[in-house]
């Protein structure tokens, strides 16, 4: 009876020594979290495994996340799946009827963005006219030929023989009625009037009507004739040819640049309908573009990104630089954390290896009893 007690203690004593030492040595992975000190000695197996080589631990993890997991490759296969594609594009096509159903404007959701007020017409007239400064006074000394279009350069040689046709045939008609010849007439007597009693003489003698009567006809038939038409033509291109070789600077004073802008500004709200929508909530006119947007842009905006992410994936996540983002998260998670972290994971199998301890250790403390109560009896 007693050999068999000494057995069965020698059994429970070497269960329990067992599961306490792995018991003890699954939680000196964790604990203690901090090192401990004997005067100026630090004891051994303090702090606990995990704790003293987290920093090794996390550099491992980044590396094995790289190299293993969130590798390029994998990254690729998985952007090339349909379903990736189906899934993407549905929520974006939930996010865009979201965005156009919602009550707000425009103008609202840039002002949201901006984080401030927004008075575009104002800033569209200060850069309108900061623009418009710039340019004059980047060009100041250049030619207006050099500035100017050149389909508005080709149009003004194109207008000169027309102007110079209009110039003489208005005048022909001007002097070929009653106000030409009134006017003839008073150019005439004002014409002898400074010329002395002798002209005045000839004047009364023959008469200003007389006269006039004979002139009309000639200045119709001299304005009239090709010969004035191409003089008018030729006087008009040479004033155009010197006016496109002045420096801009010298029609500069005669633009207001601030009038300018904001007659521009002006006139674009005006005349641009999609100007108007800024301030109309995206619910009452956004939805019709819905059908367009999901049918026809969303799929080859999608198709796109897919294309681009995959062409410039590797570059992205050197650039990323994951391995370090994923050390520094590890680093910053407390020992506490990263025990309820892990036993979360392996609670139960941290169990069984204490249990299994308590097993072997009661298995060797029975085959001890055995061979102690064996030497005994010899």
């Amino acid at each position: 009876m007693e050999t068999l007690v000494m057995i069965v203690v020698m059994a429970a004593v070497g269960s329990l020594i067992g599961g306490v030492t792995n018991s003890l040595a699954i939680r000196m992975l964790f604990r203690p979290f901090q090192p401990a000190y004997i005067g100026n000695l630090r004891l051994p197996f303090t702090p606990g495994l995990i704790p003293k080589r987290r920093h090794e631990m996390a550099e491992q993890i980044g590396k094995m996340v790289v190299t293993h997991l969130l590798t390029p490759e994998s990254l690729r296969q998985k952007l090339k799946k349909s379903d990736f594609h189906d899934s993407l594009q549905n929520w974006l096509a939930e996010e865009v009827s979201t965005f156009l159903h919602q009550s707000s404007t425009l103008r609202d959701i840039a002002e949201k963005t901006a984080g401030r007020k927004l008075h575009l017409e104002d800033k569209g007239r200060v850069y309108a006219k900061r623009s418009m400064d710039e340019w004059l006074e980047k060009n100041k000394n250049k030619p207006l030929q050099d500035v100017i279009p050149d389909a508005v350069t080709a149009k003004g040689d194109h207008l000169i023989p027309v102007f110079a046709a209009r110039i003489t045939a208005k005048g022909a008609d001007y002097f070929r009625g009653d106000e030409g010849a009134l006017q003839l007439e008073r150019l005439l007597n004002k014409f002898l009037q400074g010329k002395g009693s002798m002209m005045n003489f000839l004047g009364s003698m023959f008469g200003s009507d007389r006269i006039v009567e004979k002139l009309q006809p000639e200045i119709v038939r001299f304005l009239e004739d090709d010969t004035s038409k191409k003089f008018v033509e030729n006087m008009l291109q040479q004033e155009w040819t010197k006016w496109k070789q002045k420096p801009l600077s010298s029609i500069q004073s005669y633009i207001d640049t601030n009038t300018v802008s904001s007659e521009l500004v002006s006139f674009l709200i005006r005349e641009l309908p999609a100007l108007e929508y800024l301030d109309r909530p995206l619910s009452e006119w956004a939805p019709s573009y819905k059908d367009v947007i999901a049918g026809r842009w969303l799929p080859a905006a999608v198709g796109r990104i897919q294309s681009f992410l995959i062409d410039r994936l590797p570059g992205l996540l050197e650039r990323l630089n994951l391995d370090e983002v994923v050390t520094e998260q590890v680093n910053t998670f407390s020992v506490e954390r990263l025990e309820e972290m892990v036993l979360s994971i392996s609670r139960r199998e941290f169990k069984m290896i204490t249990y299994l301890g308590a097993v072997l250790g009661g298995i060797v403390g029975l085959f001890q009893g055995v061979i102690v109560v064996l030497f005994s009896i010899g």
